[in-house]
């Protein structure tokens, strides 16, 4: 299928993908806070979102969504319920083990204000997680299971791209914490 046919079918998944990821961390914000800017109610450690989550959630997930589905159109899978089960139960294990860690690492996000203390936002994010997980586990285990593919051009470039953009990931995980300044720019860990 040429990329142009795909291509405003990849914008819709990107668009949806950032409105699952960020959509939920701004209502919770406005929830919290309102509207208006308040210096005092902005200093409620971990409870709003802050410019990691955004590249993180919101770009960078939206990327490897799109690249995850360009990877099953160009495979284009019989879908297997067994496959289904494993992927999703792959992605409910991610997520558990996602979550148990930043809670043993006392962690205070948007979606765990406390550590171990969840809100309507981290709910969302638990479910959210496993059913993405799931859906970028589907293309790799197809490709597990069919190993002709790993010689396919499309199938090494889509993993290398993905590689990329999760090692990207993981650094804004790291730099999260620490604030890196970018011309005059500054972000950091620290809520909105």
């Amino acid at each position: 299928m040429p990329l142009t046919t795909k291509l405003p079918f990849f914008l819709i998944i990107l668009l949806l993908s950032c409105l699952n990821n960020l959509l939920v961390p701004f209502a919770i914000y406005f929830k919290k806070f309102g509207s208006g800017y308040h210096p005092a109610k902005e200093k409620f450690a971990g409870g709003a979102c802050n410019v990691w989550g955004v590249i993180m959630d919101g770009l960078l997930a939206g990327a490897i969504n799109v690249i995850a589905l360009n990877l099953l159109l160009e495979i284009q899978p019989q879908l297997i319920w067994r496959d289904g089960f494993l992927v999703f139960l792959g992605g409910f294990l991610s997520m558990a083990l996602a979550h148990v860690w930043m809670a043993v690492k006392q962690w205070r996000v948007w979606i765990m204000p406390r550590p171990g203390r969840w809100n309507e936002g981290g709910y969302w994010h638990m479910f959210s997680m496993t059913l993405q997980m799931g859906f970028l586990y589907y293309p790799l285990l197809i490709i597990l299971e069919n190993p002709r593919l790993w010689h396919e051009s499309f199938v090494q470039l889509s993993l290398l791209t993905t590689s990329l953009f999760a090692l990207v990931f993981v650094l804004c995980f790291r730099m999260g914490k620490k604030g890196v300044k970018v011309g005059h720019l500054c972000l950091d860990g620290e809520p909105w």
